[in-house]
């Protein structure tokens, strides 16, 4: 399971922002704080370098004047005043472009959020990555040992936490080493722990198990397996293969054999491990299965897994019939031709 990694990252300013940059930041300060002034860092160097131009551009206006008011005069008798007009015009520009910005802006502030807009409230999944690991509630624990006939002497029930929001969705199985050398040692009072353990209990949702409580989880199933006494099911390389699909699996796909396990069981969560390899946890050759009512299974494994699985099965020396009957296929086609330039 590839679960990344963190970093740390140090910035450092090199440069003054530009202005474009400034003015933004201004803008949200004003908006985040209610419309108040916001007194923003702007370069001088800029303003230095006009006022420095407007002194030179003094010296020679003189000059400049006598020309400019006799063109304007010029330009008086033909065309009446285009300079204020144009002026005018170049005055309202500015104006139009901002108006026309601040009602982008509004537009974009007024819209509505979720995927039908006023009438989908926009529910935000609580987030449970800053919450402490505590220990799980031991009443939780009667109704999933009754289902799964765990062996009480043996499975380790310390091990087991949840996330301290008040609602145990998820039971993680935690190590030995770090339940005794980080948790039991209050690490979660200096730090916050992201992530830790894994998924061995969610809680179960479905209508067809109104007396399960939780459910198998895939990811920590090769820690309770060897601990469990009920809804367990061994199966061939055909029957294991047959269960790794998406979606409904009806039973008559698999064998007798494995047909009878399969209607013996209630509606619910159940395991299905190969043949062979039931006490080898190393190999975790197990299936997280869902029993439906209408004579059919799910498999609750991720399709990574799902091909992870399949290859596994290969290096064993496994071939499924599909794949066997396509060799074939590509083998009699192959030799098609050669019988055609004999004759």
């Amino acid at each position: 399971m590839d679960t990344g990694g963190f970093f740390v990252a140090l910035l450092k300013k090199v440069k003054p922002l530009n202005m474009a940059a400034i003015e933004r930041m201004n803008t949200l300060a004003k908006e985040s704080r209610g419309g108040g002034e916001v007194d923003g860092q702007v370069p001088k160097k800029g303003k230095d370098k006009k006022e420095q131009k407007s002194e030179t551009d003094k010296k020679g206006s003189e000059s400049e004047d006598v020309a400019m008011t006799e063109s304007s005069a010029a330009e008086d008798k033909t065309d009446g005043e285009p300079t204020t007009t144009s002026e005018a015009k170049d005055d309202d520009k500015p104006k139009e472009e901002n108006k026309k910005e601040n009602e982008e802006e509004e537009t974009i502030r007024k819209a509505p959020q979720g995927k039908v807009g006023m009438y989908h409230k926009h529910q935000k999944k609580e987030d449970l990555s800053k919450q402490d690991f505590v220990p799980a509630d031991p009443s939780v624990w009667p109704p999933i040992v009754k289902e799964f006939g765990l062996d009480t002497s043996t499975f380790p029930t310390d091990q087991f936490f949840v996330r301290a929001s008040g609602e145990a969705k998820i039971l993680y199985f935690l190590c030995k080493h770090v339940k005794g050398e980080l948790i039991d040692r209050g690490i979660q009072e200096r730090v916050t722990v992201i992530n830790s353990g894994l998924k061995a209990f969610e809680r179960c949702s479905l209508k067809e198990s109104n007396h399960m409580s939780y459910r198998l989880a895939q990811e920590g199933i090769q820690y309770i397996v060897p601990h469990m006494t009920k809804r367990i099911l061994s199966a061939n390389m055909d029957d294991f293969c047959g269960c790794i699909k998406l979606g409904f699996t009806p039973f008559d796909s698999f064998s007798e054999k494995f047909q009878e396990g399969l209607k013996e069981l209630t509606p619910g969560s159940f395991i299905v491990t190969l043949e062979g390899f039931e006490k080898d946890v190393a190999k975790k050759m197990y299936l997280t299965m869902w029993r439906r009512t209408n004579n059919c299974v799910n498999c609750f494994v991720t399709k990574i897994e799902m091909e992870a699985m399949l290859s596994k099965m290969r290096a064993l020396g496994y071939v499924s019939k599909k794949e066997d009957e396509e060799v074939k296929s590509g083998e009699s086609a192959g030799k098609e031709p050669a019988v055609e330039e004999k004759m």
